[in-house]
């Protein structure tokens, strides 16, 4: 399938691309990288510029213009999912045999359909590298203008929409709930939130307070401010004949429109 508008990011900033060329794939290589090469990138180009916890970062390089190193156009990043049950409910698999992906970007220069090529490729690497993994959920997120337009364009499984839910923000900056649920929790990476939301603006917790007390500290003077979501549209990718087997006894939904963009409602919530 040959989309005819994909979205592109450059330095956090986006941009529209059309079908006036199509990706020579000869010109570009795909590999896996170390993740602090691949948390860079993202930091300097992806709208959500944290680092997930990654399995495994692929990166497309090129094009290729000579004996020079090609540079990086783009980044794939599996990552852990973010609850147990993701994958079973989506992949109808155990959560350890799945991924998701967590982030994915390419640069506005890369030409048409340069999508559906760096998946395929990063797909087949995972499998290479983690045989294991037998599926891969994504999430397009309607916030930032995405319907998953590629992923209908790579035939992955539409599961329908996540409920929506409220996120909170400092400085224009979005934090995802499960980031503030390890300083109320305390868990492992709570220290680090911490430590950035003070560096955006937020004040320091004192030693007599909770993390949850102090989170509630910053809603309720408006340090942090509530963002309702709309919700996310849910993808799975079967990489194996038993995925594939598991995901057809799944049920799936007719791939969303841009007239899905923004709504709260409209088809089944997962």
């Amino acid at each position: 399938m040959i989309t005819q508008r994909t979205m592109r990011w450059f330095e956090r900033r986006c941009r529209y691309v059309g079908d006036t060329a199509l990706i020579d794939t000869r010109r570009y290589s795909v590999d896996c990288i170390e993740t602090e090469r691949a948390a860079r990138f993202i930091a300097r180009h992806h709208y959500l510029p944290a680092m997930p916890a990654s399995q495994l970062c692929v990166a497309l390089f090129g094009p290729r213009n000579g004996a020079t190193q090609a540079p990086i156009a783009g980044i794939a990043i599996f990552a852990v999912p973010s609850n147990p049950s993701v994958i079973p409910a989506h992949a109808g698999l155990p959560p350890e045999s799945g991924t998701t992906l967590a982030r994915f970007i390419l640069l506005d220069d890369v030409p048409a359909n340069g999508e559906t090529h760096f998946l395929s490729k990063a797909h087949s690497a995972l499998r290479r590298e983690k045989p294991h993994i037998e599926a891969v959920v994504s999430y397009a997120d309607p916030a930032a203008g995405h319907i998953g337009h590629i992923y209908a364009a790579a035939s992955a499984a539409h599961r329908g929409r996540t409920r929506p839910r409220t996120s909170w923000s400092i400085a224009g900056l979005t934090f995802p709930g499960r980031t503030l649920s390890k300083i109320a929790n305390k868990e492992t990476g709570a220290d680090a939130a911490i430590a950035r939301l003070v560096a955006l603006g937020a004040r320091t917790p004192s030693n007599r307070e909770t993390g949850a007390e102090w989170l509630q500290s910053l809603k309720r003077t408006a340090a942090l401010s509530p963002t309702t979501h709309p919700g996310y549209f849910v993808y799975n990718f079967p990489l194996t004949a038993r995925a594939r087997s598991r995901s057809r006894a799944l049920p799936t939904q007719p791939y969303p429109t841009i007239a899905d963009l923004g709504a709260n409602s409209g088809g089944p919530k997962t």
